[in-house]
């Protein structure tokens, strides 16, 4: 590129586009989605390499070659404003490719209201996995959010409704394999919910709300709060729920 634009200083230019393309770089991959967001291939992002490559030497390329040195200045200082900006708009483009994500994951967008207790953390989305598309979402007793078992009070597993049943998913659990052995029967519950019990206190409902199949797991909640809860399920926003997702990076 410096022998193209004749460039006098093409060692300076060689050093000067390595560091400038390692700043843009880092700058870029701050904003760009993870590939589960989207369900595309990962060297795909080679591309990033490949635009701060061509970006970074090209502008020092014409700093260098350009007498006009306000022209320089201009070049850098919007390198300079990329890089810069890139740092406070982490978050908020992480966020969006999140609600993006939840949106394109196929799933009905729902939470339940659960007594007592606050939706706490919601898990990133996996768009285009081997397994079935499903939304996790963890709720703690209000108050209780810092307590130091690692096991949520409520787990809400929400698939599409036309995954199975209510009793179909009850015979076979989300995580069919952790139920198995003395995992108890189903027995049906009013409107068209189904109750089954398991060790330790384990207890799970499947109703079906909002144009979803969902299924509420708590080792420490009562059956009839669980019961409860599966009467409030409610549309919820795609940007609330990536409000929730701890950050994956």
């Amino acid at each position: 590129m410096a022998a193209l634009v004749r460039a006098r200083r093409r060692s300076l230019v060689a050093v000067a586009g390595g560091i400038v393309t390692l700043a843009l770089g880092q700058a870029l991959w701050r904003i760009v989605p993870e590939t589960t967001f989207y369900g595309f291939d990962r060297s795909l992002l080679g591309g990033v390499h490949l635009v701060a490559a061509v970006a970074g030497f090209a502008v020092v390329a014409w700093v260098v070659a350009v007498p006009r040195r306000w022209s320089g200045i201009a070049a850098l200082g919007v390198l300079a404003a990329v890089c810069g900006l890139a740092v406070p708009l982490e978050e908020p483009a992480r966020r969006w490719h999140l609600a993006r994500a939840f949106e394109w994951l196929g799933v009905p967008l729902v939470v339940p209201d659960i007594a007592g207790h606050r939706l706490l953390w919601v898990e990133a989305p996996i768009v285009g996995g081997r397994g079935e598309p499903a939304i996790m979402l963890d709720y703690r007793r209000a108050g209780a959010e810092m307590v130091g078992d690692s096991r949520p009070n409520v787990q809400v597993i929400v698939r599409r409704a036309a995954a199975a049943t209510a009793e179909e998913a009850c015979a076979t659990p989300y995580h069919a394999q952790s139920w198995e052995g003395g995992a108890g029967s189903c027995r049906a519950a009013s409107g068209d919910r189904w109750v089954r019990h398991g060790r330790e206190g384990r207890v799970a409902v499947f109703t079906h709300g909002g144009g979803a199949l969902v299924e509420f797991e708590s080792h420490g909640a009562e059956e009839k709060v669980l019961l409860a809860a599966a009467r409030t399920i409610r549309p919820i926003a795609a940007e609330t729920l990536a409000e929730r997702v701890t950050p994956v990076r």
